[in-house]
């Protein structure tokens, strides 16, 4: 018999998928007349500064997923409290074979869900670990106010980031 050859599926490299994300924020935060500068790994915490109309400043950390993922993965400093001026963009690039789907939500929210989540899950008997998730689709873990409906406030809303 023939072994068959598996076909893998082609796939940008991880620092590829990456700058995807953080160029695609970039440009819609720059059509949307926001003065915009990615950090090209030279900032620790955030991966886009964006300066609004009326002079804000927002610092935005990317987290980008190749598939249509309703999980991202975050990491424990992802727990720790931000200031209002600060959120987090997850896109999802769906093998470029669909439009991009993005969620701009601030780092208050997204720091929370991410601790409560995990405690959550510690609470069922698993060991800890250095991932944490952000979930665009609510679980088991996620605390009750975590809706469906506040998520999807976020989803291709770059307006999110006028609320504060």
């Amino acid at each position: 018999m023939k072994k068959r050859k598996s076909k893998k599926k082609w796939k940008p490299t991880n620092s590829n998928i990456c700058n995807t994300g953080e160029y695609f924020i970039a440009s819609l935060l720059s059509s949307n007349d926001y003065i915009t500068t990615i950090t090209l790994g030279r900032a620790e915490a955030y991966d886009i500064i964006a300066v609004r109309p009326d002079g804000k400043t927002a610092k935005i950390q990317v987290k980008t997923a190749w598939y249509d993922n309703k999980v991202f993965r975050c990491s424990p400093k992802d727990t720790k409290k931000r200031n209002l001026d600060y959120f987090y963009a997850f896109v999802t690039l769906k093998e470029n074979k669909e439009p991009f789907d993005y969620f701009i939500v601030p780092a208050k929210i997204v720091s929370k869900s991410i601790r409560q989540s995990h405690n959550t899950w510690l609470k069922r008997g698993h060991k800890d670990n250095s991932v944490r998730t952000f979930r665009s689709k609510p679980s088991k873990t996620c605390p009750k106010w975590y809706t469906q409906e506040l998520i999807d406030s976020f989803k291709n809303n770059i307006r999110a980031l006028r609320k504060y």
